[in-house]
């Protein structure tokens, strides 16, 4: 370096650097804050002030026909969905005509027969259609409305020239927070719209959620209450039914298991499983009503150490598979008496005395108390004392 110039090498002298140059190189270095600059618009994270509305609005007369494009558009989406949703919910309101060929085809093909409704059976299930129907369209239409109307906001922002950036980045910590703090409640109530859309159960079926059973007295978006049979009410979080058992949709089925003894001829217990059927049938119009099907008995079903099983199975009305079941052992204990045939008893299990007992047993069941004494108006005494010297020791 010693070829070069001294003024080359060193061409300032160096200078203690302080808060106040700093400052002032900082500003000299800002474009924003030069004369020479175009003005920009305010930072993100700046309040906007009057100048800055009255820009984003000093053009609107220019900016109006997309404005009114956006209003229209989106009017016309919201005319779409709508006609569509209401579609859909019409032919869930509708439901399937047991006259369709494809329905019936499809019904015979799985061996189903349909129970013959009464007037009242069918307003019933009329009703509960239309009220699943109408409930689904509420929410649908609530929620395309909800999205139109935030589209067209941040659209027409944006055509203004409003920055919306922050408001999205906002918007989303914002659903991001909420997400978190109600997330089993939106999962409430997702569960509930999928659960209305697919029809699982409705009011008055019988079902098992798994945490409750009973009969349905109210199905809602967030919950579903139930009635047990030994009148609780339960409340159970849709977003917390992970099954759902229905016992009642469409046809239901007796189910009645006897087990006989080793030596009962099987062919004669089968019958008389089949005729208890027919018997709880002539005895009562409900059963003769209910019953869908002939009874079958398939067959031996298990072996066990002691007994052989029979299983009795009818097709019957939903809901009526219990007290279809209740006539029918009725009638099972009866014809079983008269036809002698006996079901099974574990060995050395039950120990059957038939002598008679010599006398019968007494039972006292009565407590003998303590008499009190007591003056001669009827007040009580106080017990008699056994400290005869009042010495505080009992003699």
């Amino acid at each position: 370096m010693s070829h070069l110039p001294t003024s080359l090498v060193f061409p300032f002298r160096p200078q203690v650097a302080n808060l106040d140059n700093v400052f002032d190189f900082s500003a000299s270095s800002d474009p924003s804050t030069s004369s020479t600059s175009p003005s920009t618009s305010p930072s993100p994270l700046t309040v906007p002030d009057t100048d800055d509305i009255g820009r984003w609005l000093a053009g609107v007369e220019e900016r109006a026909p997309s404005l009114i494009a956006v209003v229209v558009i989106a009017f016309v989406i919201w005319i779409v969905f709508h006609w569509a949703i209401k579609l859909f919910t019409r032919s869930i309101e509708r439901g399937a005509p047991m006259s369709d060929p494809k329905t019936v085809a499809a019904l015979k093909k799985a061996k189903i027969r349909l129970p013959q409704q009464d007037d009242i059976d069918a307003r019933l299930e009329a009703e509960r259609r239309r009220q699943r129907a109408h409930t689904l369209q509420r929410v649908l239409n609530s929620a395309l409305t909800l999205v139109i109307i935030i589209i067209v906001l941040i659209t027409v922002l944006g055509v203004l020239g409003v920055p919306v950036g922050p408001m999205l980045a906002s918007a989303g910590i914002l659903g991001v927070a909420l997400g978190f703090g109600a997330q089993s409640l939106v999962k409430d109530l997702l569960a509930g719209v999928f659960m209305l859309i697919e029809d699982q159960y409705g009011v008055g079926d019988v079902v098992d959620l798994g945490a409750a059973a009973g009969s349905v007295e109210e199905v809602g978006l967030r919950s579903t209450r139930l009635r047990a049979l030994d009148g609780t009410v339960w409340y159970v979080p849709n977003g917390e039914i992970t099954r759902v058992g229905n016992m009642t949709r469409l046809w239901s089925r007796v189910m009645v298991e006897v087990r006989f003894a080793y030596d009962t001829d099987i062919e004669a217990a089968r019958e008389a499983m089949i005729d208890a059927v027919k018997a709880a049938a002539q005895e009562s119009d409900e059963v003769r009503s209910a019953l869908l099907g002939e009874p079958e008995v398939a067959g031996i079903e298990s072996l066990e150490y002691n007994a052989i099983m029979l299983r009795l199975m009818c097709q019957v009305n939903p809901a009526m598979q219990w007290d279809v079941q209740r006539e029918v052992r009725r009638e099972m204990r009866r014809i079983f008496g008269e036809r002698n045939i006996r079901l099974a008893v574990p060995g050395d299990a039950m120990v059957i005395d038939e002598k008679p007992a010599k006398r019968a047993p007494r039972i006292r069941d009565k407590r003998k108390h303590d008499e009190q004494p007591s003056d001669d108006d009827g007040r009580p005494l106080p017990p008699p004392s056994q400290d005869l010297d009042g010495d505080g020791e009992t003699d």
